[in-house]
């Protein structure tokens, strides 16, 4: 076979003709060339790429794209409680309190007993205020892991709620024995020695704090009222700015010590 009849032969295969020269050249059998087209598929984003943009949206004020990223995850993967505990949470931070309950039940009915979703819905009682329901299921969750930081954390909350402020800060204190660097363990702990009336170790324990480079605003306004309750107005609205201006701070200070539904919602 000449090289002009092996072109022409496989003319229709243009994307073989080089090869299919190549070989005449040099007097090689040439064998017919088929192409094979890939199928072209649109890959679905994964679990993790949808959490990480349902993160992002949140932390950026984008409650409909973080809720959406956070549905999509959940329905991907209905069987993985931490993922329906994801959703839950983040639909009661955006206000839907019920769909988070129904998105909660529906999922324990597929995992009974599962400890992040008994957390979850802690959370969510205290959210809507009912302590002793919150309570309830953070004691159940410590019945099987005594040691879990997250459970001993709600747990204090629920008591401290519920004016048993000594037991809340066991618990906190238990908890940080597990996460001892924890801002959140150590700023609900502070708060709880203020509802005890034992201003002057709550802003030991705030001063360092909103020393830190990056800590939760709500960490300096507690450290505010501390410095408030302990006679330093002053040092209260230095630390407040601009927000200080029309507060009565020695009022705030000193009216502080046992509302714990103010604080709470501070934590």
């Amino acid at each position: 076979m000449t090289v002009k009849q092996c072109a022409t032969h496989h003319l229709a295969a243009l994307l073989a003709a080089l090869a299919v020269l190549g070989a005449c050249s040099r007097g090689e059998s040439v064998q017919r060339f088929t192409p094979q087209r890939e199928p072209v598929t649109l890959r679905t984003p994964d679990t993790g790429s949808r959490l990480r943009v349902a993160q992002a949206a949140e932390s950026s004020g984008q409650t409909d794209v973080a809720l959406s990223m956070y549905g999509a995850a959940a329905a991907a993967e209905p069987g993985r409680p931490e993922l329906q505990a994801a959703f839950a949470g983040a639909l009661a931070r955006a206000g839907n309190v019920a769909e988070a309950e129904e998105v909660l039940q529906r999922a324990l009915a597929r995992s009974p007993g599962d400890p992040v979703l008994m957390l979850t819905i802690g959370r969510l009682r205290l959210r809507t205020g009912a302590a002793a329901e919150a309570l309830a299921q953070f004691d159940h969750v410590l019945a099987r892991s005594p040691r879990l930081a997250p459970a001993l954390d709600g747990r204090g909350v629920a008591l401290d709620l519920l004016g048993r402020h000594a037991e809340a800060q066991a618990s906190y204190r238990a908890a940080l024995v597990e996460s001892p660097g924890s801002v959140n363990l150590a700023n609900n702990l502070a708060i709880s020695l203020l509802l005890d009336g034992r201003a002057e170790e709550a802003r030991a324990m705030l001063e360092p704090l909103a020393r830190r480079g990056t800590v939760p605003a709500r960490v300096r306004t507690n450290l505010a009222v501390a410095r408030a309750a302990t006679g330093d107005e002053a040092g209260a609205r230095t630390l407040l700015g601009e927000q200080a201006n029309g507060l009565d701070l020695r009022a705030i200070g000193a009216g502080f010590v046992g509302a714990a539904p103010m604080a709470a919602a501070s934590r």
